[in-house]
């Protein structure tokens, strides 16, 4: 009598601890249930991601290694990380480009000697939009001329810095116009390139030749940088850098009487764009940690007008009057 009694109490103990949880079947099981998937569901969404643990893991890994080699080179990692920017861009622009790339190509600096250049003497954003034929321009790319976007797409460059107006300020007054069409150009076969302007540099003083002179380039400068902030572009001064304090292109930047540059002045032009990128990506640039490059020059400062596999075009002087 006593066992059965027993076994009746049991089975009544497991019947109310299984009504207290909830049958499965029940509206409180179901309640229960979705209880405990809840649970289940914030304890998933509060645990990173594999995904996540292994990209952050990669990313140390990668600044580890920069760290390494930055130190074997007896560079920064910003340093490193500006070269690696550049190595992806190309710097389009006129005779004034075309020195610079002539003093990168003499550099004993390996990243500055890798920079790459679209550049011809006489060039502008007006004969950029010309029909390829005899008398066009464009910079050769491979030994052969196309408009510049098409020779940005086969290089596959995803930041492209323009340098124009030396040869447009003389030749019209749409040259704003002129500028957001090759730009749009560039974009169209370029989807997601990042566009840099270079302002216009100003002419040695009392040097300026009709409409090109240093009001109108700053001017010029001015509604530039308003259409990069408009549009979305990166703007670079490179003017101030490089004026004296008239405001005008300083003597000792000026390699001709007139606008183009001596070594001096792109050792200005290295210093501005690194610190630049620098600030763009995040990796600022110190004092002591930009690259002291030297270029090979004349004793008189002004650059060799080189040649290379890209481009066969020598430097020019421009009087910004070349109308057509």
């Amino acid at each position: 009598m006593r066992k059965n009694i027993s076994m009746i109490l049991a089975a009544g103990l497991c019947m109310a601890i299984l009504m207290g949880a909830g049958t499965p079947g029940t509206t409180e099981g179901r309640r229960n249930g979705s209880a405990q998937l809840r649970g289940s569901e914030a304890a998933v969404v509060n645990v990173p991601g594999i995904a996540q643990v292994a990209e952050e893991k990669r990313l140390e890994e990668e600044e580890r290694k920069l760290e390494e080699e930055a130190a074997a080179a007896g560079r920064t990692v910003a340093d490193l990380k500006i070269d690696a920017y550049f190595a992806d861009s190309v710097i389009v622009g006129d005779s004034i480009v075309l020195g610079y790339r002539n003093y990168c190509m003499k550099s004993a600096d390996a990243a500055l000697k890798s920079m790459r250049f679209l550049a011809a003497g006489s060039f502008s954003v007006h004969n950029a939009l010309w029909p390829v034929d005899e008398k066009s321009v464009h910079p050769l790319y491979k030994g052969k001329q196309q408009p510049v976007w098409e020779s940005i797409s086969m290089m596959g460059a995803k930041s492209v810095f323009l340098f124009f107006g030396m040869n447009d300020l003389g030749v019209d007054d749409d040259t704003c116009k002129c500028y957001q069409e090759v730009i749009g150009h560039i974009q169209e076969l370029n989807p997601g390139v990042d566009i840099h302007i270079i302002s216009m540099t100003y002419t040695l003083k009392g040097q300026g030749k009709k409409r090109l002179n240093n009001d109108n380039i700053r001017a010029f400068n001015e509604e530039m940088k308003a259409l990069a902030e408009a549009n979305g572009w990166g703007f670079i001064d490179m003017a101030t850098p490089l004026a004296d304090g008239d405001g005008d292109l300083a003597p000792e930047y000026c390699s001709d009487g007139f606008v183009h540059q001596t070594a001096a002045a792109y050792e200005i032009w290295t210093d501005v764009l690194r610190r630049y990128v620098g600030e763009k990506i995040g990796y600022p640039v110190l004092e002591a940690e930009t690259p002291n490059a030297q270029a090979g020059e004349q004793p008189d400062g002004t650059q060799e007008a080189a040649e290379s596999q890209e481009t066969g075009e020598t430097q020019e002087v421009e009087d910004g009057t070349n109308e057509e």
